[in-house]
């Protein structure tokens, strides 16, 4: 039986990095900072998290260390991730003996499988657990769409497949999987500039980067949208949409971590290769941005 439909602002937490180690004092850090902030959850090691690059030892100390320092206070989901379908599910395998709440699983990258593949992939990698799976759809990354279809047949047919982090940055198709999702399939929104759009159109949330900064305005806006309150909705939206694209101006979460750093959330704007730090131009608009959450 399927548990309360997942709603609201998650999280997709950075991972904090300091001379080439994962920095678990600046990760309690920033979890004691949003937990408190009104996020419906977290999700860790997803894209924004930088999974590609931290070796699995690293992984299990970073969900272990948020597990202790939520200490149960938000739901926390794992991303698992790859283009081997025995390695994704033995990946959440992994997990089951940790409380985690469920799993962010991607559709598998480069080698491109058909909807039937891509249906197979999710059932197998979702009959290892019981536990919730958010399927994501970022084809810009991987090179696969997971049409509404078959996100609907997989909706249908497997019990845990519980929500859709829907990050097609393709509106037509982003509306029409809001049209015709079931009700008890969350239908996340992973596009931060389509946010609004999305919540206005059906959504039940979002997975978003860019809430790190300015979080309780993110949450403001889908609560003022759900009371019915639009103009409240808007200007809160107003307040915030503007730095979105410069967030985005260079590769996540390059831009993020830079921000982060200058308000002293995490020790350093260091990332894993291949990326690097941010261009001198934009670190120039992103202390604006910094100066402005600031003054608030």
């Amino acid at each position: 039986m399927r548990v309360n439909k997942l709603e609201g602002v998650y999280l997709p937490l950075v991972t904090p990095f300091h001379d080439g180690a994962v920095d678990m004092e600046s990760l309690r850090r920033l979890l004691e900072h949003y937990k408190g902030l009104g996020i419906a959850g977290l999700v860790l090691l997803g894209t924004t998290g930088e999974s590609p690059t931290i070796e699995p030892d690293e992984q299990r100390a970073l969900v272990a260390t948020a597990l202790d320092v939520v200490a149960g206070d938000l739901p926390l989901y794992v991303g698992v991730g790859g283009n081997s379908t025995k390695h994704v599910a033995s990946g959440v395998a992994s997990y089951e003996s940790m409380d985690v709440d469920g799993y962010l699983v991607v559709t598998p990258y480069y080698n491109r499988p058909s909807a039937d593949g891509l249906i197979e992939h999710f059932r197998a990698v979702a009959g290892e657990t019981e536990r919730t799976i958010i399927a994501y759809n970022v084809p810009y990354r991987t090179g696969v769409n997971l049409p509404t279809d078959t996100i609907l047949e997989l909706a249908a047919s497997v019990p845990n497949i519980r929500a859709i982090k829907d990050a097609t940055g393709n509106i037509i198709q982003s509306l029409d999987l809001l049209h015709r999702a079931p009700d008890d399939l969350a239908v996340l929104t992973g596009e931060d500039p389509l946010y609004f759009t999305s919540i206005a159109n059906g959504a039940a949330g979002g997975i978003l980067a860019s809430a790190h900064l300015a979080t309780t305005t993110f949450v403001e806006v889908a609560e003022a949208l759900a009371n019915e309150r639009l103009e409240k909705a808007r200007a809160s939206w107003r307040g915030i949409s503007a730095m979105i694209p410069t967030l985005f101006a260079e590769s996540n979460p390059m831009p993020l971590k830079y921000c982060l750093w200058r308000l002293g959330l995490i020790r350093s704007a260091e990332c894993r290769l291949p990326l690097t730090r941010v261009s001198q131009r934009l670190a120039g608009e992103l202390d604006g941005i910094v100066a402005q959450l600031s003054a608030r």
